[in-house]
């Protein structure tokens, strides 16, 4: 194994990695068509010794040693993961031109690849991670959205740590709350700092709540320029009740489970 910092990891059903990558073409597509196949070229794979023996075996040995792959796990440029995605059975491979131990692969794609539209917001987050909370502002519509969409998939490698204390106070900067996506981005923010993740739409959010997810119950929640979301979050909610909107379901789900909320 060389030292050359790669961009992906091969991993199997037990998390143990069966290549380092150097890069992938085709990992943002546009969503498939039904039942189409796509494909994504993992380019410069160092294998490990299980992967080379498989590439090197017969077709009898691969059935009878399949390999298992799981993920493309994709690393941010200082080597820590960023995001996996699902990742099927390899269909071609040849010798890379990258190196002469490491391999080009094909293999299966598509169920949750992201966007190509969406691909300078994944480079933003893997060249440079966020440092400061609302470096998303900048962003609008779609892009605000993938950006929720990367700080969910990273948040994998935040959970399994424990909660902060109860009691504390997190503070909501709802300078720059106009839509859904910006609401879930400023409070993930808030409980977990820049790039944080606490839900992604409702039902997200109620799972947070029940711990696990860096907030350990009772907690107050200061949400500062919070008419913004008032006024901007306030289409119509079904099932919410008669005159309810989206921010009086948000402050209910909060209320629902204790947490204090003070708008200013």
């Amino acid at each position: 194994m060389d030292d050359v910092q790669p961009k992906f990891l091969l991993i199997d059903a037990d998390e143990q990695i069966c290549g380092s990558c150097l890069d992938a073409e085709g990992v943002f597509v546009e969503a498939p068509e039904d039942d189409e196949h796509v494909t994504v070229e993992i380019l410069g794979c160092l294998p490990s010794q299980r992967m080379r023996d498989y590439l090197s075996g017969s077709k009898r040995y691969r059935q009878r040693n399949p390999l298992g792959l799981e993920a493309l796990r994709m690393l941010d440029m200082a080597g820590s993961p960023l995001a996996e995605f699902w990742v099927g059975e390899i269909i071609d491979w040849r010798p890379s031109p990258l190196g002469r131990e490491r391999v080009d692969l094909v293999a299966r794609w598509g169920e949750d690849n992201p966007s190509a539209r969406a691909r300078h917001v994944w480079e933003r987050w893997r060249t440079a991670r966020p440092d400061r909370i609302n470096q998303w502002a900048g962003y609008v519509g779609t892009d605000r959205e993938e950006w929720l969409t990367v700080a969910r998939h990273n948040s994998r490698w935040r959970t399994g740590h424990p909660d902060r204390p109860s009691g504390r106070t997190c503070d909501l900067d709802g300078t720059y709350v106009t839509d859904e996506a910006s609401f879930y981005l400023a409070i993930g923010e808030a409980i977990n700092g820049p790039g944080g993740y606490f839900g992604c739409n409702l039902d997200a959010l109620n799972d947070c709540l029940r711990g696990r997810f860096g907030a350990e119950l009772p907690f107050t929640l200061v949400w500062h320029h919070s008419h913004i979301a008032r006024e901007s979050v306030a289409f119509s909610f079904e099932g919410a009740g008669a005159n309810s909107t989206y921010f009086d379901v948000i402050r209910a789900i909060f209320e629902e489970h204790g947490v204090d909320i003070v708008l200013r």
